[in-house]
């Protein structure tokens, strides 16, 4: 069965995130281009992923699985959080 497109939510912990300057592995991987570099430096001083694109997420979670440093979860909409 196709995942259904929007049916999940990409979560990204800035705290956590390297950025997308020295990282950017989950803005990589996204075969749906779900993630993109933020347009502001986070708590970090680094410009973390951003969701841009939420609604074509397919749950593939393969942005969590590149994601060396545990800073993005993908969930279902109840929460659920998905895991490859």
């Amino acid at each position: 069965m196709k995942p259904e497109r929007g049916a999940f939510v990409v979560q990204i912990d800035e705290r956590l995130c390297k950025g997308t300057e020295g990282c950017g592995l989950c803005v990589w991987a996204c075969p749906e281009g779900v993630l993109a570099p933020a347009g502001r430096p986070g708590i970090r001083g680094v410009h973390p992923a951003k969701v841009t694109r939420g609604e074509v997420c397919t749950g593939c979670s393969l942005c969590a699985l590149y994601c060396p440093d545990m800073a993005v979860v993908v969930a279902d909409r109840k929460g659920v959080v998905v895991l490859v």
